[in-house]
C-alpha cells in the first residue's frame, strides 16, 4: 500500500498479514539487510520501526537508498556517490555525508530537508525545489537544472553554481556564501542585499552590471578591457549586432545574394584575433543579422558556406536562400 511520511512523500510499503505480524515479534533495531523469511511462510521485507539516524558505511549506503528501504535519517561515513542513477528518486529528510553527488540523475525530485556535507555535487536532475537547512563547507553545484526554482532558506556554502538554471529567479535573503557564485544562464536578476561575495559568468569573474544589466554597457569599455577572457564575456553579454553598430569596424568584402547585399566586417582587437562577421539580411523577413566567423575568413561567400557547415566554399551551392 501507499503511506505518506512528513514530508507528504508517497512510499511504498508491503503489508505483511495480520496473522503473520502478530505470530513474529519486531525487530529490536534497524537492519540493514532483509531478514531470510522462514521457509515455511514467505512475506515480503516490511520496514522495522526506526528509533534515531540510521549510520552506514558508503556502500552500505548507496544499497539502502536504491532500494527502497531508505531511512528518514542518514549517517554515512564517507561520500555517497549515486550520479547517473535513473532510479534514484529521492534522498533521505536528513543526510550527513562528505561528499554527496548525484549528478544526472534525471528522476531525483527530493534532496535533504537537513543536509551536512562537505560537497554537493547535483547538476542536471529533476530537482523544483529545495527547502531546509544546508550546511555544506565547500562547493554547492546546482548547474543544468532546468526546473530547479527555490533554494533552501538556509544555505550556507563556500561557493555555488546555478549556470542554466533559468527558472531561479532569486537566491534566499539568508543565504550564507564566502567566495563566489557563478550565475550564466540563470534567471538571476540581482544578488540579496546583504550577500557580498564575486560574481562568476562562465568561471570569470565580472561586476553586476555584466552579469544582471548588460544593456548598461558601452562598446567602447569592452574595447578597453585587456584582459581577453573578459572582454569575450563582456561582448558576448553585449550582443554582436549591437558592438558592430557602436563600433563600425571595417568593410573587407561585400557581395549580394537575394536578401540583398552582404558584409564581411573585421574590428581588430588588442591582444587577441579580430572580430570577424558577416552582415547578411534575410530575404524573407528583410530583418539584418551579424554571424561571426573566424577571423582567416576573407570573402563573404567563403563566410556563408562556413555558416551552413561547409569548409570549402566551392562545395556551398544553395538552390534557394532563405
Amino acid at each position: 500500500m501507499f503511506t505518506i511520511n512528513a514530508r507528504g512523500r508517497h512510499l511504498r510499503r508491503p503489508a505483511a498479514p495480520e496473522a503473520a505480524q502478530a505470530a513474529e515479534p519486531a525487530p529490536s533495531a534497524y537492519q540493514l539487510s532483509a531478514p531470510a523469511p522462514p521457509a515455511a511462510s514467505p512475506r515480503p521485507y516490511a520496514l522495522p520501526p526506526q528509533t534515531g539516524p540510521v549510520r552506514a558505511t558508503p556502500e552500505e549506503a548507496r544499497r539502502l537508498v536504491l532500494s527502497g528501504r531508505m531511512p528518514d535519517e542518514l549517517i554515512v561515513s564517507g561520500a555517497l556517490r549515486l550520479s547517473h542513477e535513473p532510479r534514484l528518486r529521492e534522498l533521505p529528510t536528513f543526510l550527513e555525508c562528505t561528499h554527496l553527488e548525484v549528478n544526472d540523475c534525471p528522476n531525483l525530485e527530493l534532496l535533504p530537508e537537513r543536509l551536512r556535507a562537505t560537497s554537493v555535487q547535483a547538476a542536471r536532475t529533476g530537482i523544483r525545489e529545495l527547502t531546509g537547512d544546508w550546511l555544506v563547507r565547500e562547493s554547492v553545484n546546482l548547474s543544468g537544472n532546468r526546473h530547479l526554482r527555490r533554494l533552501p532558506e538556509r544555505l550556507t556554502a563556500r561557493s555555488l553554481d546555478v549556470a542554466n538554471c533559468p527558472q531561479l529567479l532569486a537566491l534566499p535573503a539568508t543565504a550564507h556564501l564566502t567566495h563566489w557564485v557563478e550565475v550564466a544562464g540563470s534567471g538571476l536578476t540581482a544578488l540579496p542585499s546583504g550577500l557580498k561575495v564575486n560574481i562568476r559568468w562562465q568561471g570569470t569573474t565580472v561586476d553586476e552590471r555584466t552579469a544582471f544589466r548588460p544593456e548598461d554597457l558601452k562598446a567602447g569599455e569592452i574595447l578597453n578591457v585587456r584582459n581577453v577572457t573578459r572582454r569575450r564575456i563582456l561582448l558576448e553579454r553585449f550582443g554582436l549586432d549591437r558592438f558592430i553598430e557602436e563600433v563600425g569596424g571595417l568593410i573587407i568584402d561585400r557581395d549580394r545574394d537575394t536578401g540583398g547585399e552582404r558584409q564581411l566586417i573585421s574590428i581588430p582587437l588588442e591582444d587577441d584575433e579580430p572580430i570577424v562577421a558577416l552582415r547578411v539580411k534575410c530575404p524573407s523577413t528583410a530583418h539584418s543579422y551579424v554571424l561571426r566567423v573566424p577571423p582567416h575568413v576573407r570573402t563573404c561567400r567563403r563566410a556563408a558556406a562556413w555558416l551552413a557547415g561547409f569548409e570549402n566554399e566551392h562545395d556551398y551551392r544553395p538552390l534557394i536562400e532563405t
